[in-house]
């Protein structure tokens, strides 16, 4: 069940969103803290703020396996970066432990194209669903203990080379 992708998103504009911010309000309790403060924030789902994910660019993904003090098991973890909608900086988006992931696209000859919409909902298990849908029809679904999300401006301080 989605709430925010496409094939739910109607000219409804209002119950879309008020059936996923029903959910959240169900389900947040269960919900890992990290995910459940992006799901939350004002921000997150407002295309005019830059760290807004809405509209950027892929420029990296990378799936780590780790291996813990060389000790069993390992696992594996996935880091993001991503352009900002409005180029001033970079959205870095890290999920610490992966209990699974789906990539598809059907094309990426000229890259994923804009990141469109997203969603933080529950698996089956009670695991962290982050799914991603991209402007090229690319559609990213990724299961983890938590989400980790960082924002690097390109503003040069004042005072600095």
């Amino acid at each position: 069940m989605s709430f925010l992708l496409s094939e739910n998103r109607t000219n409804d504009l209002q119950g879309y969103w008020k059936r996923y911010e029903e959910y959240l309000k169900a389900e947040g309790h269960r919900m890992p803290p990290g995910a459940l403060k992006l799901a939350l924030s004002p921000d997150w789902y407002d295309f005019s703020v830059h760290s807004c994910p809405h509209d950027a660019w892929l420029e990296e993904c990378r799936i780590i396996e780790s291996d813990p003090a060389g000790k069993a098991p390992r696992f594996c973890r996935l880091e993001v970066k991503l352009l900002g909608a409005y180029h001033d900086g970079t959205i870095r988006l890290r999920y610490p432990r992966l209990f699974g992931y789906s990539f598809q696209s059907s094309k990426c000859e000229q890259g994923m194209n804009d990141w469109l919409y997203d969603e933080f909902r529950l698996s089956e298990n009670g695991r962290l669903l982050h799914e991603i849908e991209w402007a090229n029809g690319g559609r990213w679904l990724i299961e983890a203990d938590d989400i980790e999300f960082e924002w690097c401006s390109f503003k040069k301080v004042e005072g600095s080379p």
